[in-house]
């Protein structure tokens, strides 16, 4: 039975060590995952991924219909890619792009067949917006690790990722996002689910150019304190940590009826940096290598001086305006590309000395504050063998809780917060 805070010592509650991600800061992600914004549809996804001139194809986790914003769908896209490369150009050189999931899985795929490939990294590691970190000294894949970036395989019965991790015997940990242990600021959690199904019958007859504001607004001030106070938690839970995208900017359509998480997912106690190490293997990859420009021609493609008969671009789409792209992207692709929303999802690591906050079997905490903040946990102890959570933010509670802070100040704040919710769980004796 795990300790309540009042059997804790004073300071038991302040995290011994911490990492803190900034996605949105950093240059070369600038942002966590993609959203579909008003007048989209599905197919702009697939609509982007489709190759130029046989000279050039954009994909990645943006590109992908099936699993939007996760890895397997960045990885299955470069595979897609790396079979185009082989089958329709018939490639014998191909740069590469990127060295995240798409990257590598196109990569990999393309060495495997013999193909000679060049994979060119802006970063001065490999995993893109994935990034596998210890919370003290360097990463070692054999001590307590987690992942500052994605952590789960979702979808898994049919994730290609998982039958990767199953191949090379890597444990994996169940998560139940059906099964959170909750708690709410005020003592009272609504009924979510039942406010969730109003929404989704809103948003499933909503006009292709609404956006999610258009139609929360009118609903929301229609509804009793209660059922308010329900549907607030419930687009906390399922729309703003899924999206991390202002209201404004996501489809109204679309926003619950992408392909999202909850359908068998789980996580890696030792980090995806295992799957990205396979992958890796064997494979010229020049790091801390940031591509400028892209131009192509019946005659081949040239990234940065590096001639190939195609390049597969593997960056975030929301970058691509950082690229000099020569003749440049026809207009399907352009127009696509503007029903694409960039989401903003912060994740923050923290080790204790102990486990001083209720247990779930399954990891998955839950925090419904008013205002939207620290929300979302996952308790890595029990998996990684160390008190440790990961803690998740998004939208705009990312600008009022997480910019502009240290480090130091973002990782106390988390850990008041989780105290907050350790203290309502243990109030209400649940």
């Amino acid at each position: 039975m795990s300790p309540s805070p009042s059997s804790a010592s004073s300071a038991a509650w302040l995290p011994t060590a911490w990492h803190v991600a900034r996605w949105g800061d950093e240059a070369y992600s600038a942002g966590s995952w993609s959203a579909l914004g008003p007048g989209a549809s599905r197919r702009d996804r697939t609509a982007i991924g489709v190759p130029v001139d046989g000279r050039l194809v954009l994909v990645g986790d943006a590109t992908s219909a099936n699993a939007p914003s996760m890895t397997h769908g960045a990885y299955d896209e470069g595979v897609r890619a790396a079979q185009w490369a082989i089958e329709e150009v018939g490639a014998r050189r191909v740069v590469v792009v990127g060295a995240g999931f798409a990257g590598l899985g196109a990569a990999s795929t393309l060495h495997r067949a013999g193909v000679d490939v060049t994979v060119l990294e802006a970063r001065d590691r490999i995993g893109g917006r994935v990034h596998t970190v210890s919370l003290h000294g360097p990463v070692s894949l054999q001590g307590p690790v987690a992942d500052a970036g994605a952590a789960w395989l979702q979808q898994y019965p049919t994730n290609s990722l998982a039958r990767l991790a199953d191949r090379l015997g890597i444990a994996t940990v169940a998560t139940d996002f059906h099964a959170p242990l909750a708690a709410a600021a005020g003592g009272v959690v609504g009924d979510v689910r039942g406010a969730l199904r109003m929404i989704e019958s809103l948003t499933a007859t909503a006009p292709v150019t609404a956006s999610l504001a258009d139609v929360l607004s009118a609903h929301l001030a229609s509804l009793t304190p209660r059922d308010l106070l329900a549907a607030r938690q419930a687009i906390d839970l399922d729309i703003d940590l899924e999206n991390g995208v202002t209201h404004d900017r996501l489809s109204a359509r679309f926003v619950l009826e992408e392909p999202g998480v909850g359908l068998g997912d789980r996580w890696l106690p030792g980090g995806y940096g295992q799957l990205l190490q396979h992958l890796a293997a064997g494979l010229r990859i020049r790091l801390s290598t940031p591509v400028r420009c892209i131009e192509w021609s019946t005659a081949g493609v040239v990234v940065d001086g590096e001639k190939a008969d195609c390049c597969i671009c593997t960056i975030p789409l929301w970058l691509l305006p950082t690229l000099v792209l020569v003749p440049g992207l026809p207009r399907t692709h352009r127009a696509a590309l503007e029903h694409i929303s960039v989401g903003l999802v912060e994740k923050v690591l923290l080790r204790f000395d102990e486990r001083w906050w209720p247990a779930n079997d399954n990891g998955y905490l839950r925090w419904y504050d008013e205002p939207a903040g620290w929300g979302e946990w996952l308790d890595l102890t029990d998996g990684v063998g160390v008190p440790m959570v990961a803690a998740l933010i998004a939208g705009d509670a990312v600008r009022r809780r997480h910019h502009g802070r240290s480090d130091q100040q973002v990782a106390i704040d988390v850990a008041g917060a989780l105290r907050r919710w350790a203290g309502e769980r243990v109030r209400s004796g649940r």
